[in-house]
C-alpha cells in the first residue's frame, strides 16, 4: 500500500526529496538544492547590503532632531528654573540607567529590528508629551519615554550595522564606513537645529510638530531592516535564553576582558562632559545675548565639525595609535570646558567648537574598538552598558551643573565638571594602560 501524505510530510517532487538518492538513505546536495540555496543566500546578502544602505537613511532621520537645540530653552519658557530641568535629565539617565541592558538584552535575544522599531514608538509618544506639559513631572514623563527609546536604540542600531558588515566578511569596513554614517547624521543634526531655531522663533509648538512628523518617517524606516542573523538561530536562541541569563553572561564577558570596560567607560565620559556642556551652552549663550537663530547656528557648526572630524577619525587613529588617542583627549577635552567656561563671548564658542572635535574623534574611533572585542550574540547587552555607564555619569554630573549654575552662574557649574572629569579619566586611562590597551593586538586585528 503506498504511502499516504501526513500534515508532516514533505511536499511531493518529481525528482524524489532534494539531497537524497531515491531507495538509498545517502544524501548528497542536488543540483537544484544547490542552486535553490544559492539563491537563499544571494536574496539575504542583498537584504544585509540594504541594511547598510538603509543604515544611513536611518541614522541621518534619527540625528534630524528638530529640539535638539532648543529644548532647554523650551523647557525655561515654561518656567522651568536651570535646576528643574537638571532634575528632569537627571530623570531621563535614571530611566536610562534601568532600561539599558534590558533592553540591549531583548534586541540580542528577539532581534534588532524589533528593538528600532518600539525605539521610534517611544520617541513619538515622549514628543506628544513634550508638547503639551507644563510642569516638571510632565516632563520627566516625556524624558522616561525618551530615555527608553534611546535605550532601545543604542546598542541595537550598531550591532545590526556591525553584524550586518560581519556576515558580508567586511567588518574591517566598520571604522571607515560607520565614521561615515555619524558625518551624514551630524549634517542633518546641523540642518535640523538650524531648522529648529528658526520654527522656535515662530513658536515651540512648530519644532516639535515637526519633529513628530520626522519621527513617523524614522518608524516606517525601522520596519524595513533585516535581522543579520537567520530566523532560525534567533528562534533557537528565544527558546534557551533568557533575558538575566543575558545580561549575567554580558557581565561574565566584562569581568574576563576588562579592557573593554574600561574603554566603555572612557567613551562614555567624554560624551557625558561633551552632552553637558552642549545641552547647558543653549541657555549660555542665550545669556552672552544670542538670539535663538544664531544659538542654532553654532550649533550647527557645532554638528558639522563633529561629523566631519568621525568621518577622518580613522585616519587620526592611524596615526596617533591607542597611545596618542587615550592620552591628548582628555587633555584637549579638558581644555576647551574651561575655555568655554572663562573666555568671553566670541572665544567660548571657539573652545565650544574644539569640543565637537573631541566627540568627532572619541565615537567611531572606540566603537571600533569595544565592537572588535564582543561576541555577536552579546553585542547589543554589551554595548547598551556603554550607555547605561554613560547614564551613570549623567546622574551625578548634569543636575550637579545644573545646581552650581542656578546659584554661582554657569561659569562656577562648567569648571566644577571638571573636578569630576579629571579624576575619573585619569584613572580610567591609568586602567587602560594596565591591561595594555595601548599595545593590544586584538582590536586592530580580532573580530569575534
Amino acid at each position: 500500500m503506498a504511502d499516504t501524505p501526513t500534515a508532516h510530510s514533505p511536499p511531493y517532487h518529481p525528482w524524489g526529496t532534494p539531497g537524497v538518492i531515491r531507495g538509498s538513505g545517502t544524501s548528497y546536495q542536488h543540483p537544484r538544492g544547490e542552486i535553490k540555496e544559492e539563491l537563499i543566500m544571494k536574496g539575504y546578502n542583498e537584504k544585509l547590503n540594504k541594511n547598510i544602505k538603509l543604515g544611513y537613511i536611518y541614522n541621518i532621520l534619527i540625528n534630524f532632531n528638530i529640539t535638539n537645540a532648543i529644548w532647554v530653552i523650551y523647557m525655561s519658557s515654561k518656567g522651568m528654573s536651570l535646576m528643574e530641568i537638571g532634575i528632569a535629565e537627571g530623570v531621563y539617565h535614571a530611566a536610562s540607567f534601568l532600561s539599558e541592558v534590558p533592553t540591549g538584552a531583548l534586541a540580542d535575544i528577539y532581534g534588532r529590528k524589533s528593538s528600532l522599531v518600539l525605539a521610534r514608538i517611544s520617541a513619538i509618544i515622549s514628543a506628544v508629551i513634550m508638547m503639551f506639559s507644563n510642569n516638571l513631572a510632565g516632563f520627566a514623563i516625556g524624558f522616561v519615554f525618551s530615555a527608553l527609546g534611546n535605550t532601545l536604540n543604542s546598542g541595537a542600531g550598531d550591532s545590526l550595522i556591525y553584524d550586518s558588515l560581519k556576515e558580508l566578511g567586511r567588518h574591517l569596513e566598520y571604522k571607515k564606513m560607520f565614521g561615515g554614517i555619524i558625518m551624514l547624521g551630524e549634517i542633518s543634526k546641523a540642518v535640523a537645529v538650524l531648522t529648529g531655531g528658526i520654527l522656535s522663533d515662530k513658536g515651540f509648538i512648530y519644532a516639535y510638530i515637526g519633529c513628530l512628523v520626522i519621527e513617523t518617517i524614522t518608524l516606517l524606516i525601522a520596519t524595513n531592516f533585516t535581522e543579520p542573523t537567520a530566523r532560525e538561530e534567533r528562534e533557537e536562541r528565544k527558546e534557551r535564553v533568557s533575558i538575566l541569563y543575558q545580561m549575567k553572561d554580558s557581565i561574565t564577558i566584562l569581568k574576563d576582558r576588562k579592557i573593554v570596560m574600561y574603554l566603555i567607560m572612557f567613551s562614555a565620559l567624554i560624551s557625558t562632559v561633551g552632552t553637558t556642556i552642549y545641552f547647558f551652552c543653549q541657555k549660555y549663550l542665550e545669556t552672552m545675548n544670542y538670539s535663538k537663530t544664531s544659538i542654532s547656528v553654532v550649533f550647527a557648526i557645532y554638528c558639522l565639525s563633529f561629523g566631519l572630524t568621525s568621518k577622518y577619525a580613522y585616519k587620526v587613529e592611524n596615526k596617533l595609535k591607542g597611545k596618542g588617542i587615550v592620552v591628548l583627549l582628555p587633555i584637549i577635552n579638558t581644555i576647551a570646558i574651561i575655555g568655554v567656561a572663562l573666555s568671553s563671548k566670541r572665544y567660548a564658542v571657539i573652545f565650544f567648537l574644539i569640543m565637537s572635535i573631541v566627540e568627532g574623534l572619541a565615537y567611531p574611533i572606540f566603537s571600533d574598538y569595544i565592537n572588535s572585542l564582543i561576541p555577536s550574540e552579546y553585542r547589543a547587552t554589551i554595548l547598551s552598558m556603554e550607555s547605561c555607564f554613560f547614564s551613570t555619569f549623567m546622574i551625578v554630573i548634569f543636575p550637579l551643573v545644573g545646581y552650581i549654575s542656578e546659584i554661582f552662574g554657569m561659569s562656577l557649574g562648567f569648571v566644577m565638571s571638571t573636578t569630576i572629569y579629571i579624576p575619573l579619566m585619569i584613572f580610567i586611562v591609568l586602567k587602560l594602560k594596565k591591561h595594555e590597551m595601548i599595545n593590544n593586538q586584538e582590536m586592530k586585528n580580532e573580530v569575534v
